[in-house]
Order: structure tokens, then sequence, then C-alpha cells
């Protein structure tokens, strides 16, 4: 079975001898940013990039419109005022390496909010006005928990043999990796999940409980049949769609109802939707426009999305959440700081301007 290509091993960097069992997190933001990502900055990359998603399909201005007659039991946190619109940037990417094709990439969306009052979790944005949710084209993880996050990743950077006999021992991992690996058309056609749970409004609220985060294409304007043998086809796709169109996508939270079948710190498990529908409770709406224009995916890849940076109302839950609040910020300062980019998040929207172009 092939890895995920965000494992390719680094040279480079020496291997890692942290120990999974006393310290995971550590271990991982070892491997993922000081291996992984050092490592191919110290070949050469330039720009500093992302350990992972680091493949660009395309950057987009759009608002996030919360549903006007929502329930009262979800008007929680970002949903707290039913038809308020949030102003919104998303990118979509794929979590594989400069130089491999589009085909069979797991896809995901990183989503910054802006204008969101209250403060946030994640220091040192407990005051910016801005709030991130991420998602990706599967709905559940490939491992349950941090600490076999770091043994897959050890397995994995130290040979196959390792890594074959690792997924030998985790057979539900070997099967989601394959699941992961499907031929997506294009990205707004595609359903994508948090994967991971969040609580759904804060502890000791009435309506507290947690949920998972699902975005499902409503209305999608026409694009051209995926071509398959260009490498990059998701950013075509991507191009010729927003050209020609506005993109609808409806925003839904599955909640928590059942503890049993629906765990926090086991990240393989579905939460079935015939135990837990979702629930509508927003509509992301991309606008026609030219995701090409002067700056725009410049802008992009200069934000950082991170979980944690949101409301306590919707804080992550789970030991790997809890490995990405120090993977996430380390990368992202590392990447910044390499570029020279300001590490502190946005305090006002860039606007949806179409510049003359260079």
């Amino acid at each position: 079975m092939r890895k995920p290509p965000s494992y390719d091993s680094v040279k480079t960097a020496p291997m890692c001898d942290c120990d999974c069992y006393s310290d995971p997190i550590t271990c991982l933001k070892v491997m993922f940013v000081d291996m992984v990502q050092m490592g191919r900055i110290e070949t050469g990359q330039c720009p500093a990039r992302r350990p992972v998603f680091l493949r660009l399909h395309g950057v987009a201005h759009g608002r996030l419109e919360v549903v006007s007659e929502l329930a009262a039991h979800l008007q929680v946190g970002l949903f707290s005022e039913p038809g308020k619109c949030y102003p919104v940037w998303v990118r979509y990417a794929s979590d594989i390496p400069d130089g491999t094709p589009d085909l069979d990439s797991t896809v995901g969306i990183g989503i910054k909010i802006f204008d969101v009052p209250g403060e946030k979790i994640l220091h040192p944005d407990e005051y910016a006005p801005t709030m991130d949710l991420l998602l990706q084209n599967i709905d559940v993880f490939f491992v349950d928990n941090a600490k076999d996050m770091c043994e897959f990743t050890k397995a994995s950077f130290t040979s196959n043999c390792a890594y074959d006999k690792w997924l030998e021992k985790h057979p539900e991992t070997a099967a989601i990796l394959e699941e992961m690996a499907k031929e997506v058309p294009s990205v707004l056609e595609t359903n994508l999940w948090s994967a991971m749970p969040f609580h759904f409004g804060e502890e000791g609220s009435g309506n507290h409980t947690y949920c998972k985060y699902k975005l499902v294409p409503e209305i999608i304007p026409p694009g051209p049949d995926p071509d398959y043998e260009d490498p990059n086809y998701l950013h075509t796709d991507l191009v010729q769609r927003l050209n020609n169109g506005e993109a609808k996508l409806k925003f839904y939270v599955q909640l928590r109802t059942n503890p049993t079948t629906m765990p926090i710190d086991q990240a393989t498990v579905r939460w079935k939707e015939e135990e837990s529908e979702p629930i509508h409770v927003a509509t992301l709406i991309l606008p026609q426009q030219d995701i090409t224009a002067r700056g725009q995916a410049e802008y992009g890849e200069t934000l950082s999305f991170h979980p944690w940076r949101t409301l306590e109302a919707h804080e992550p839950v789970g030991s790997i959440a809890e490995a990405r609040k120090v993977v996430y910020q380390a990368s992202a300062e590392l990447r910044r700081n390499v570029n020279g980019e300001p590490i502190g998040e946005p305090q006002v929207v860039r606007p949806d301007t179409v510049w003359p172009p260079a």
C-alpha cells in the first residue's frame, strides 16, 4: 500500500528518536515541522510551504450566511445570530507535495471567516477578528488518536517494512487509507467533513454538546469534464467553474446524540448519519470571480488556517486536536518567518477588487 504523499521522507533531516508513548505531540511536531517542513526548506523550497495540504487548487473570496430561521438550540457561537453574513476567504488544496498529480489525492478546504466577535482560544490570536474552519473529503481520520498518529508517522519514515508491519496490526487504518485515494472530479462537487469533533456550545450552557461539520454542494456552476491526464486538473476546473458563475455550498453540523457510537477520541469511527442527521446551519457562497486575478492566490498562501483559532463554543476535542494545536502553530510560524511574512492574523478582510494585471 502506498504511503500518504505528505509522508514522503526527507533524507536531510535526522531520524526522530522521541517517544510516542510519553510525548506523542512533541514527537509529531518534530517529524512534521523539524523534519518534513524544515527538510524541504533546507533543500531549497522557496517560498517555504506548508508540510501538508500544500498543493494549491485555488483561493476564492465569498461569504458565509447563517440560516435566517435557525432553531434556538442551534444558535451557538458563530451561528448565534440567524441571518448574519460573514466575509470569508477560502483555500482549496490537496495533501500532496509538488510534482505529484492531483488524481486520487485527499482534498481539503480552509475557510477564513472575518468579523467574528468574541475572544478566540488560540494564543496569541485571542482578540483576532477571524475564525477558521478546516474540512476534507472523508468523514473519518485514518488513526484514532495522537499516539497512533505518532507511531504511524514514525513507521512511515523508518522504512517500507516498518510501515507495512504497522498497517498489518491496524487494518482499520489500511482500509481508510484506501478509501482516501478516491477520484475527485471537482473540489466544488465533493462533500467535505471536519472528521474531528468540536464542542457545540460552551460547557455549562443548556445546549452544550459535541458536533462534527460537513460541507455539501448545493448550486455549482458548470465546468469542464475532468481531464485526469492533467496533473493540475482540479485547479483548471475551479478556475473555469467560478468564472462561469456563483457556487453555493451548505454548511451542516452533526450533533453527537450517542456517546457510545460517537466517540470523541476514536477518529476512525464514523458518526453515522442514520443516528444523527446533519443540520443545515449556514451557506458558503463563492461569487463569480477570476481566482487567477493578481494577488489572489498569493494572499491565500500567506494565510494560516488553524482549527483552534475559534470561539470557546466550538473548541476542538480529542488528542489529535491537541496535537494539531501545537503542530499547526509551529508550522505556520516557521513558514512565515522563512518567507518574511507577518505572523499575526489579518485585522481587515482583503477586498475582492480585481487589480490590474502585472
